[in-house]
């Protein structure tokens, strides 16, 4: 692993719909985070979307439009590793709950969610499919690996990376507020860091959606299990981190 990478957390407030205006507010993070000199940003789950877009993914100038805008961010990313959670689709129009990984004005990849929740508050089977691959890349000479929320509350998707030979696990996230569920998601992702000796860096969407509240608390973790830096509660934050 290089000396010393620094990793910029965005927990944003994204507005389901409002494509123009979290496209502007991603852009500003990045912006922030490159006077910062950050080696790699990441945002929320479908931070260019809101989450959860629900039957707006049903119309197709909705998910074109989102990737559109993700196309006009791409133009913008210089010498920083972007990670931006978006709505793709393949050539048959199944959608999928991605992250794109952006780097010199170039998509170097992206990756599908595979766990997709089904409980509760959530519906994503019903307009996503799942994806079929474990992304592990190697950015300055670290080796990284990319999920999404619910992947890594299932233990065998992380192991998978780590056995890829990741160092550093980034968690794109979209998980409500409930009572205690900040100390269960801080307990899962300890879990997680030690169980693969792995920096678990996780960032979380902040606001509210209907009846759907996030609380952000993004986290990096050591591979000991030591927090060494989280961000705030119900507010929008950029959290950065040399490690």
């Amino acid at each position: 692993m290089k000396k010393i990478l620094r990793i910029a957390l965005a927990q944003i407030n994204s507005t389901v719909g409002s494509l123009k205006d979290n496209s502007d507010k991603i852009y500003c993070f990045i912006k922030q985070a490159e006077k910062y000199k950050a080696d790699i940003i990441a945002f929320p789950e479908l931070a260019i979307t809101g989450y959860p877009p629900e039957d707006l993914l049903y119309k197709k100038h909705f998910v074109d439009d989102n990737l559109k805008t993700i196309e006009s961010l791409i133009k913008k990313v210089s010498d920083m590793l972007v990670i931006i959670g978006f709505v793709d689709k393949n050539k048959k129009n199944d959608l999928f709950n991605a992250a794109a990984l952006i780097h010199n004005g170039k998509m170097l990849d992206v990756y599908h969610k595979i766990e997709l929740p089904n409980y509760g508050v959530f519906d994503e089977k019903r307009y996503f499919c799942p994806g079929d691959r474990h992304l592990v890349t190697k950015y300055r000479e670290t080796v990284i690996g990319i999920n999404i929320c619910e992947d890594i509350w299932t233990e065998k998707h992380v192991q998978m990376q780590a056995e890829a030979g990741a160092e550093i696990i980034i968690n794109i996230s979209a998980s409500p507020y409930h009572a205690g569920k900040m100390d269960l998601r801080n307990q899962i992702l300890i879990q997680r860091a030690v169980e693969t000796g792995t920096y678990i860096c996780y960032v979380n969407l902040v606001g509210g959606q209907d009846e759907l509240v996030f609380d952000g608390s993004s986290l990096i973790i050591s591979p000991e299990g030591k927090k060494l830096a989280s961000g705030k509660r119900f507010k929008e934050d950029l959290l950065l981190t040399d490690i």
